[in-house]
C-alpha cells in the first residue's frame, strides 16, 4: 500500500511539476484508508447480517395461523426467531430450486409421500432427548409420520367428519354421539314430506347436495385411493358399492336423482347449518374445523354427531404434519421451535390469545383443526369450544387416511366426485369410466 501510495506521489509531482505536494499526499492516505476502513466495516456488517440470517429458522406453510405462532415464539426467544414463508402447498415446492432459501421446517398436508425420506429428517432424536415425548401424542397420527420404524413426520392437527341437526329434532336422532350411513339413510328417510302435487317439502338427507359427502362415502366403502409409485390407485370393486348404495338409497328414500337435486336447487341453497334451522332438512354434513368456527362465532341451536363405519371416524385428508427439511440450515433451531410448539401449555396459550383477539381470520383449534396433541384435544380445547364438552371423539376410533398426492384435492373434486355423482345420475348403466375423467383432470392440470 506503502510503495503504491509513493509511485503515485512521485507521478503526480511530474505531472503537475508541484513543489510542495505533500498536503494533498496526506490527504489522499487519509481517504484511502478511511475507504480501507469503510469496506472494513461494511464486511463485517455483512458477515453479521449472513451470520444472524443462518440462526434464523425458515418455516415454510399453507397455515396462515402459523404467523401467531412465530409472534408467539419470537417473543420469548432471543437466540433463535423464526419467519413464516407461505406455500399454497408447501408438497408442491419440493424439492427446493436451487436458487431459493430452503426451508428448516415444513408444515402442511401432503407431506407423507414416497420421497418423504428424501426430503426430511429423522426426528428420533427430538423424543430420546426428552425434548417431547412420543406418549403426548395420538398414537395413530405418530404411526402415520414413521417410515419403517423412523419418525420423519409429526402430526399437528386434523379435522373429522360430523352430521349436524337442529336440537328441535334431536329426539329423532337415534344415537348420542355416532351417526352411521345406514342410520342417516334410515332417519332421513322418516323425515321426508312430500306435497300434494308429489314434490318434496323436506328431505331428511340429500346425498347429491353435498359433493364432499360423496368422496366421504367412497372412504367409508373402503375404496382406499392412495399414492403408489406417483399413481393414485383404488380399489374398484368398493367403489362400485358406493355408487351403488347411494344410488339405490337416493332412488329409494328420495324417489329419484332428478328429484332430490330439484329440491336442493329450490330448497337447500343457503349454509348448511341454515338448511337444518329451516327446517328443510333434517341432516347436513360438514367437517368439524367449519362445524367448530361457525358454532363459536354464532349463536346456534345446533348439535351434532360423528360420522362413522365399523366403529371408525375416518379423518379428513388434508390433515396437517410438520417436519425438518433434510437440507436444513438450522436444524437446531428447528428442533427448538418443535419442541417448544407441542408444549402443552404453549398450545394452551396460543388458544388464550386467540380468545382474546377474536380475529375473523382465526381458524379452529390448532392450525385449524383439532390438536395432535391428545390432551390439548381432550382437555383444553373444550374450555374454548364448550360443545365439544358433551361430544369428544374417541381417540381409539380414529381412522388416518391414506397416503394421498400432493394434488389429490385437485383428483378429488375433478375426478372422484363428478365420477360418483355421474354414476348416481346416469339414466343408463354403463357411463364414462373413471379414467375418463381422470385423462381430462391430468390435460388441465399438467398444462397449466
Amino acid at each position: 500500500m506503502m510503495l503504491l501510495m509513493r509511485c503515485n506521489i512521485v507521478y503526480l509531482k511530474k505531472l503537475f511539476n508541484l513543489k510542495k505536494i505533500s498536503f494533498f499526499a496526506s490527504a489522499l492516505c487519509f481517504f484511502l484508508l478511511g475507504f480501507t476502513s469503510c469496506q472494513e466495516q461494511k464486511t463485517n456488517l455483512t458477515y453479521q447480517h449472513f451470520a444472524q440470517r443462518e440462526r434464523r429458522i425458515v418455516i415454510w406453510t399453507n397455515c396462515s395461523e402459523f404467523a401467531q405462532y412465530v409472534e408467539l415464539f419470537n417473543k420469548n426467544n432471543a437466540e433463535n426467531r423464526a419467519i413464516i414463508v407461505y406455500k399454497e402447498n408447501p408438497a408442491l415446492s419440493l424439492p427446493v430450486p436451487k436458487d431459493e432459501l430452503p426451508p428448516d421446517i415444513i408444515v402442511g398436508p401432503w407431506l407423507r409421500s414416497d420421497t418423504t425420506k428424501k426430503n426430511f429428517c429423522r426426528l428420533d432424536y427430538l423424543f430420546t432427548h426428552n425434548n417431547i415425548s412420543s406418549q403426548m401424542f395420538y398414537e395413530n397420527l405418530l404411526n402415520a409420520g414413521k417410515i419403517r420404524y423412523s419418525q420423519y413426520l409429526l402430526p399437528v392437527s386434523f379435522n373429522l367428519p360430523a352430521v349436524i341437526f337442529d336440537k328441535s329434532n334431536e329426539a329423532l336422532v337415534p344415537d348420542n354421539y355416532m351417526l352411521t350411513l345406514e342410520q342417516l339413510r334410515q332417519t332421513g328417510a322418516k323425515y321426508n314430506q312430500t306435497k300434494a302435487n308429489g314434490t318434496f317439502q323436506r328431505i331428511g338427507f340429500a346425498p347429491l347436495n353435498n359433493n364432499s359427502f360423496l368422496s366421504l362415502a367412497a372412504k367409508l366403502f373402503y375404496t382406499d385411493f392412495r399414492e403408489s409409485k406417483n399413481q393414485i390407485i383404488w380399489s374398484g370393486q368398493n367403489l362400485g358399492k358406493t355408487t351403488t348404495f347411494l344410488k339405490n338409497w337416493i332412488q329409494t328414500e328420495n324417489q329419484s336423482a332428478q328429484a332430490e337435486e330439484d329440491f336442493s336447487f329450490k330448497y337447500l341453497f343457503m349454509p348448511y347449518y341454515r338448511q337444518v334451522s329451516s327446517g328443510r332438512t333434517l341432516f347436513a354434513c360438514t367437517e368439524s374445523d367449519l362445524l367448530f368456527k361457525t358454532m363459536h362465532e354464532q349463536d346456534l341451536q345446533l348439535d351434532y354427531r360423528w360420522l362413522t363405519q365399523d366403529g371408525k371416524i375416518f379423518m379428513e385428508d388434508s390433515f396437517v404434519m410438520m417436519g425438518i427439511y433434510k437440507k436444513t440450515k438450522n436444524r437446531t433451531g428447528a428442533s427448538e421451535f418443535i419442541s417448544w410448539f407441542f408444549q402443552n401449555d404453549v398450545q394452551r396459550e396460543i388458544l388464550e390469545r386467540k380468545e382474546k383477539a377474536r380475529l375473523e381470520t382465526d381458524m379452529f383449534g390448532i392450525a385449524g383443526g383439532f390438536s395432535a396433541v391428545r390432551s390439548v384435544t381432550e382437555h383444553v380445547l373444550p374450555i374454548f369450544y364448550t360443545q365439544l364438552l358433551s361430544n369428544l371423539p374417541p381417540a381409539q376410533m380414529i381412522q388416518v387416511p391414506q397416503k394421498l398426492p400432493p394434488r389429490w384435492e385437485s383428483y378429488k373434486t375433478q375426478v372422484v366426485e363428478p365420477y360418483i355423482r355421474a354414476e348416481i345420475t346416469a339414466i343408463t348403466p354403463h357411463g364414462r369410466p373413471i379414467t375418463e375423467f381422470e385423462k381430462e383432470w391430468r390435460k388441465k392440470v399438467f398444462a397449466e
